[in-house]
């Protein structure tokens, strides 16, 4: 079943909501189920309800279409008694008095049996009116609606440079004969450092070398005392052996009588002669 909206007059816009137990035998009051604009400025003034009763006649069967009230209570309840009936498709409407629907229990609507029987194709829908100005802001046509003042613009932590430390050392004054002095300061504080580590590195670079030295001097010295050291010829024996290797010389009759000899050992004198004489 469709329910077709209504019109509207004045500030009230009149309608019907959906099926609320489409999707069963009880259902909440709430936009969702109902279909409906909201439960601020809304309210039921009537109830329009349809279902089938499936039983047997001897059968006891009660049906009771309700909505709890909050705090306890019913707002509306309607029980239809099936006993000793037929089962049938039964469709009623009621009207009520303009019911703000937050008086409405939220998950108190319900269609409730006793008894044998079962009911199918339920429909349960509510004729309401919500005043679309029940809160005048929500439409600048509604009666009392006041334009709201323009947004306030945002609030920042503004930033004061020159209240910056970080920018207020780097800004003051500077005494360049303090800078001067600072400098120089650190230059010599360097340069003694410089010092230090040579003279670590000489300290440290001479031990090697001094004892490399005394290792050669001390090697030289052995190697002179050994060579000085004569007592190995004294202990040094000469084996006494005896080498009998026959001399023999070729018996030559004569020398014979050479000129070139003659006149060699002529020359020679002659030399002799002639060197002496210088020193005379």
């Amino acid at each position: 079943m469709v329910w077709p909206q209504l019109s509207y007059s004045f500030d009230y816009t009149f309608g019907v909501t959906n099926n609320a137990a489409a999707f069963g035998n009880t259902w909440s009051m709430t936009p969702q189920y109902l279909g409906a604009n909201g439960v601020d400025g809304m309210e039921i003034n009537g109830i329009i309800y349809q279902y089938t009763a499936v039983k047997d006649k001897e059968d006891d069967f009660t049906v009771t279409v309700q909505n709890e009230k909050e705090g306890g209570g019913y707002v509306f309840q309607d029980k239809e008694d099936w006993s000793q009936k037929y089962g049938m498709t039964i469709r009623k409407s009621f009207a009520l008095p303009y019911t703000p629907l937050a008086i409405f229990k939220e998950d108190g609507g319900a269609i409730v049996t006793t008894g044998t029987g079962s009911v199918v194709n339920p429909q349960v829908v509510y004729l309401h009116r919500f005043n679309r100005c029940f809160d005048p802001q929500s439409d600048p046509n509604c009666t009392g609606y006041v334009t709201p003042l323009p947004p306030k613009p945002p609030e920042f932590d503004m930033y004061d440079a020159l209240e910056d430390e970080f920018v207020e050392e780097a800004t003051k004054e500077t005494d360049q004969d303090l800078i001067d002095k600072e400098e120089k300061e650190k230059e010599e504080s360097e340069e003694k450092e410089e010092e230090e580590d040579l003279e670590i590195l000489l300290a440290v670079g001479d031990n090697p070398l001094t004892m490399g030295d005394d290792f050669t001097q001390s090697s030289i010295i052995a190697q002179m005392n050994a060579a000085l050291n004569i007592s190995s010829y004294y202990a040094a024996k000469i084996p006494s052996i005896v080498y009998n290797e026959p001399l023999v010389m070729k018996e030559q009759k004569s020398l014979g009588n050479s000129k070139r000899i003659l006149r060699s050992l002529g020359q020679d004198q002659l030399h002799n002669q002639m060197v002496e004489a210088q020193y005379q």
